[in-house]
């Protein structure tokens, strides 16, 4: 078998194991993908599921923190991890590596502007630095053609407002 029909085939299995998480049957999930792992440690895509799989269906962040690494050395160029990744860091509060994680994401290919700026404007909200998120969420929305998540990004906007002068905060204009 060559490399390129092992890759197929463990393809196939991974997208056998992504079905049965959209089915709900996580378990099974869990046994292809470590099965893929199993076979190639290399196949990034995997970690990044069972990243998925430990953050949201088992709320074991150290575990899911784990895979994301791991699927973030092995295949850089997957999105969905930085999305996923995102997600977890900020619920955790991390904003230091949030900000890496950020600014290594910026320079991927194909990376949705929208979610990235978007993340910017969670991040800085989340420290106090409101204007920095107002600057983060008008960047998204120069960014975005779909009107609801426009309409979104200014209600951050209007919130983000109202907590600076309830809170004081940043109001500095700092570029992101």
């Amino acid at each position: 078998m060559t490399l390129d029909d092992q890759y197929l085939r463990l393809h196939d299995i991974f997208m056998q194991a992504d079905q049965k998480i959209k089915d709900g049957k996580i378990a099974e999930a869990v046994q292809l993908l470590e099965g893929i792992l199993r076979e190639d440690p290399t196949f990034g895509r995997a970690y990044n599921h069972l990243g998925w799989v430990y953050e949201i269906k088992y709320q074991l962040y150290q575990q899911a923190d784990e895979y994301y690494r791991l699927a973030l050395q092995h295949a850089p160029e997957y999105l969905a991890t930085y999305y996923n990744y995102m997600a977890l860091l900020s619920n955790l509060k991390r904003f230091n590596e949030l900000r890496q994680l950020l600014e290594r994401a910026k320079a991927i290919d194909g990376i949705n502007k929208v979610t990235l700026y978007n993340e910017y404007g969670i991040l800085y909200e989340m420290e106090g630095q409101y204007g920095r998120a107002i600057d983060a969420y008008q960047e998204s929305i120069r960014q975005a053609l779909d009107m609801k998540i426009i309409e979104n990004r200014l209600l951050s906007i209007e919130r983000c407002k109202k907590k600076s002068g309830l809170f004081g905060g940043s109001h500095a204009t700092d570029k992101i």
